[in-house]
């Protein structure tokens, strides 16, 4: 092979004589560091371009070629190659006939020209990058594909198309073909290479839908927004159409930037979930969902701190979600619907909200409007003193729902009736034949009423099932009932303000104590609802209160155990004591809005953290507990090590002086403990137990654990049992999830739920997945059980073909078949 340096120095000559008509840019060109060798070389002085033939191969930079022949010409700075040409530049690889690179400019442009930007393959006619830095390619002609193979399974042809590297590619004149054969046309189709886009389509059977055929086409609207276009088959159901529009702005974000459009004609909206019936003065034909979540800064569009945020959903009927998007459906089951403006700063958050009852047929608090200043913890002036605080006021409204009003209107209704047929006119109850059975008193419980309240009623209820009650008592709870359908309003003001002090002492600060002292007070005006008929009344709160905690450690540096994944122990031990009194009076005939919901869980005891304002009562708690932390050294990244949780163990339990919700004198016995061993390994317990004799002390274990034994098998297994509770059913229930890869091609999964306290497995679904080169098919089954019914069968067929463009399909329809809540 013969290296061109000759020729090199003949340019340089000429370069000499031409020095004073083009001398800069002749003689950057001519001694810039390019390398060009070949079989056979020769220069023309009259052009000033070199040519280089047979094996060529040139080095430029971060530019590499190899063709059968290459001409330079140093004035214009073109690379012509031809014959079999392979361009390598900046890892990227490029083959074609005829390819041109400038290294001045550094485009390229070619002519029947193959190459691959991850997922993508493709050849084209013609081709152009706008810069070296390879932004922009156009091409026309084009066939692309993602199927790695000579004779790929599928591949698109476009007229033209623009590829834009890690981002995107625009086509137009679009004609998809599997193998040889067409099967879909499109006039044009812009789809980002990083998302899962394009055409999805979902064949199955339910026994809710029938069988079905989902089918959904994403596409790029310009740079700013993604839409999903639906149109939705079932034989049950009818036909549905909807769009969802995707601000790419908020990408990142799941909560805001999306406009979700929806409409079916329903063949049977009187049909619920296994095979139960609806009245049709609640649900018609038409069914339709539309939601709004988007966020707009304030001036705009850069991001400022101010900006306002629209949170609105309106759904045709309560059983919309049930009925069509079952997945948002356990996630969100009841919608928000609210706008509000908010001004952010490193010390506050202020809002202007507006909430309101979009959809009448789910109960909900209105705020028309609220005005809330929330004040972050921070250093007062320059002392060691911390502020945290917050103040807002507003018209407030609890607005039922028409479920909830006509099942209480129903209860009086029948409660009405007893009275006439089983009393006389003068309250004695009748007795003999033909005196009906009292109905059920069933209540909805509000604010106050859950808790000891509730404990009370409800075994009132109970017991009066088996005794004689007086017909003044069973008006005394209908005065309850009437007294449920006449919703609460009222204005409030609330401003609660709180200082603490942190303070540490011992070497190493070993002792830490943060004392904190705060008051406030709620006003409430115009009170109605309840018993209440206008009226007002404020409720002042006082709070003191301290966190105390001890901090010991020890470390076994050499401790190694590589079997469980340990480089190095350290293990930390922090007994605690977190105190809070309040006091704070109750308030008559006020129907709560911002209230206690049921839950198993402790309540927060530091007054910024119990968000439910008009539940706020006189305590005397002491939650006492110790942490214990196991730590390691992990490899974030080669060579970058890093402190890493290995176990921890937190036990705690509230001691109660006063208690403002079930008259308790000791808590549950809580404890919460992970242990994440392996990468393959991980478990999490939490669990209470019963150590006082309330009525409120019971059991509750959840457990979870996941373990990858081997590359091919993955087994998840979780348990939840709840016992003895008196405001939930028990339960003991059994999740499991279940991987294994059979071959190179082959997998198969399955998910389980069963009730072990019925003995009833709630739900249940087996699939088989097959690797097709370039798809992965999956055929699935599920049923879900009733207690009350038929159960819900269903089939699914799942095809995902790989990489871009993407027709991807979830195969199961229920979106966390081994849980009760989450959201992906």
């Amino acid at each position: 092979m013969k290296p061109i340096l000759p020729l090199i120095m003949g340019c340089a000559l000429l370069a000499t004589s031409l020095q004073a008509q083009q001398p800069d840019a002749l003689l950057d060109s001519l001694t810039s560091n390019i390398n060009i060798e070949g079989l056979e070389t020769k220069f023309d002085p009259a052009t000033g371009i070199a040519t280089a033939t047979g094996d060529v191969h040139i080095v430029y930079e971060d530019l590499e070629i190899r063709a059968g022949r290459a001409d330079y010409n140093a004035t214009t700075g073109d690379i012509m190659a031809k014959e079999n040409v392979t361009l390598v530049k900046k890892g990227e690889v490029f083959r074609g006939q005829n390819i041109t690179y400038n290294i001045k400019t550094e485009e390229l442009s070619a002519n029947n020209i193959r190459s691959y930007i991850e997922p993508i393959f493709y050849d084209t006619e013609s081709f152009e990058t706008n810069t070296g830095e390879l932004t922009r390619i156009d091409g026309t002609s084009s066939f692309f594909t993602t199927h790695d193979s000579a004779t790929p399974m599928f591949k698109v042809k476009a007229k033209s198309i623009t590829i834009y590297p890690e981002d995107k590619v625009v086509m137009r004149n679009v004609k998809v073909y599997a193998g040889d054969v067409p099967v879909l046309w499109l006039p044009i189709f812009s789809q980002p290479l990083d998302d899962e886009l394009g055409y999805f389509f979902q064949p199955g059977y339910t026994s809710q839908w029938g069988a079905f055929l989902l089918n959904q086409y994403g596409v790029m609207h310009g740079d700013h927004t993604l839409a999903k276009y639906q149109v939705d088959l079932r034989s049950e159901r009818g036909v549905a159409l909807g769009v969802d529009l995707y601000s790419e702005k908020w990408r990142d974000n799941p909560n805001i930037g999306q406009l979700k459009l929806y409409y079916g004609y329903d063949l049977n909206p009187d049909q619920g979930i296994n095979d139960s019936v609806r009245s049709l003065d609640r649900v018609d034909e038409n069914r339709y969902r539309v939601a709004f979540q988007h966020r707009i800064y304030i001036p705009g569009p850069e991001e400022s701190t101010w900006y306002l945020d629209f949170d609105l959903t309106k759904l045709s009927d309560e059983f919309m979600l049930e009925d069509f998007f079952l997945n948002d459906s356990r996630t969100d089951p009841q919608p928000d619907n609210n706008i509000k403006l908010v001004n952010r700063s490193d010390t506050y958050t202020a809002t202007l909200l507006g909430r309101f009852q979009l959809n009448d047929f789910y109960r909900s608090d209105e705020r028309l409007p609220e005005l809330a200043v929330d004040f972050t913890r921070s250093r007062l002036f320059n002392t060691s003193v911390f502020y945290q605080g917050e103040t807002s006021l507003g018209m407030y409204a609890d607005r039922l729902g028409d479920l909830t009003r006509d099942a209480i209107r129903g209860n009086i209704d029948a409660q009405e009736a007893y009275i006439k047929q089983a009393f006389d006119s003068d309250g004695t109850l009748l007795t003999g034949e033909g005196i009906p059975t009292r109905p059920r008193m069933r209540r909805t419980f509000n604010a106050n009423e859950i808790s000891r309240d509730a404990v009370n009623a409800a075994a009132e209820e109970a017991s009066s099932a088996t005794t004689t009650i007086s017909r003044d008592a069973i008006e005394a709870e209908l005065d309850i009932l009437r007294a449920e359908l006449n919703e609460s309003e009222y204005f409030r003001a609330h401003s609660y303000h709180e200082f603490l002090y942190p303070m540490s002492f011992g070497e190493g600060n070993w002792i830490n104590f943060v004392p904190r002292l705060g008051g406030g007070a709620t006003y409430y005006n115009d009170i109605q609802g309840g018993y209440a008929d206008g009226g007002s009344d404020t409720k002042p709160i006082f709070h003191v209160g301290f966190d105390f905690s001890l901090k010991f450690s020890k470390v076994w540096d050499d401790y190694k155990n590589r079997t469980l994944g340990i480089d190095g122990l350290r293990h930390i031990v922090q007994p605690y004591l977190n105190y809070s009194f309040v006091e704070a009076d109750e308030i008559e005939n006020l129907r709560s809005i911002d209230r206690l919901t049921p839950s198993t869980r402790p309540r927060p005891l530091d007054l910024p953290q119990f968000t439910a304002i008009d539940d706020i009562r006189s305590w005397n708690i002491a939650r006492v507990g110790v942490r214990n932390l196991l730590q390691t050294r992990r490899e974030n990244s080669p060579g970058n090590y890093g402190t890493f949780n290995y176990a921890g163990l937190n036990t705690y339990v509230d001691l109660f002086m006063e208690d403002p919700e079930f008259d308790r004198d000791i808590s549950n016995l809580y404890n919460d403990l992970f242990w994440n061993p392996l990468p393959w390994l991980s478990f999490n317990i939490n669990s209470q137990l019963p150590i006082g004799d309330s009525e409120f002390n019971f059991t509750e274990l959840n457990s979870y654990v996941t373990w990858l034994p081997t590359r091919n098998f993955s087994w998840s297994i979780g348990h939840q049992l709840l016992t003895d509770n008196p405001l939930f059913i028990d339960s003991s229930l059994i999740t499991s999830r279940v991987y294994a890869r059979l071959t190179d091609n082959w997998g198969f999964s399955m998910n389980h739920i069963y009730e072990m306290d019925d003995s009833t497995l709630e739900y249940q679904s087996y699939s088989i997945h097959r690797d097709l080169a370039a798809w992965k098919m999956a055929v699935g089954g599920l049923i879900r059980e009733s207690r009350t019914g038929d159960p819900e069968v269903g089939v699914i067929v799942s095809f995902t073909l790989k990489e871009f463009p993407q027709l991807s399909i979830p195969l199961d329809l229920d979106p966390n078949p081994t849980g009760r809540g989450g959201r992906e």
